[in-house]
């Protein structure tokens, strides 16, 4: 979940999208960048995102209470059946508006969950913008190279934020320990906190 539902800062790594390529968004909420890749004339996009507060039970950016007060000034719900209801909301709204798009799937999972089931898919880009702790992230960022092609890209958002009362530093640390460790000598910050790392 996003604090506000429009990403402003995704627009900066949009340069890089082709036309024609697969492409799958990890974390999608409103579908706004969504809406962006797609006119980029795609062939495929893969929009994965769990729309449920089980995710957030486990995460260690966070206790799940405080994601509850976090984010209850947008759900306006601070019980968890209040947020899921909203989640639910959010999800109808995104099938509805992405239902013509015969390149879309959507799919209601965690990213776990379909790095697992689509496991045979080639990508010629992946935007990670899902869990933002670093082990989530670190997870992503590793599944991500096992089906992106060579020549590729895993783009992202949330690094090096400037603003500590927004910052995800859990992303930062992951995406720095995993060029690091897999030598991806070709990364890029673009905008604010989108982030290209070449494979």
């Amino acid at each position: 979940m996003m604090a506000t539902h429009t990403n402003k800062d995704s627009k900066n790594i949009m340069h890089i999208i082709q036309p024609d390529t697969v492409g799958a968004e990890i974390g999608v909420w409103f579908g706004n960048t969504s809406t962006l890749f797609l006119k980029k004339n795609l062939k495929k996009l893969y929009m994965v995102d769990a729309y449920s507060i089980e995710p957030y039970k486990e995460n260690t950016e966070a206790t799940f209470q405080e994601y509850l007060a976090k984010y209850s000034r947008i759900t306006g719900e601070i019980a968890p059946t209040g947020f899921q209801k909203y989640y639910d909301r959010v999800f109808a709204e995104v099938k509805s508006r992405f239902r013509t798009y015969k390149e879309v799937e959507i799919c209601r999972m965690t990213s776990d969950d379909w790095f697992e089931k689509y496991s045979d898919v080639e990508l010629d880009w992946i935007y990670v913008d899902g869990d933002h702790s670093y082990e989530g992230c670190f997870k992503d960022l590793e599944n991500s190279l096992k089906i992106v092609k060579p020549g590729g890209f895993i783009l992202g958002d949330d690094y090096g934020w400037k603003d500590s009362k927004t910052s995800k530093p859990g992303v930062t640390r992951a995406v720095n320990e995993f060029i690091n460790k897999y030598k991806l000598t070709q990364m890029f910050k673009h905008g604010e906190t989108q982030y290209e790392i070449r494979i």
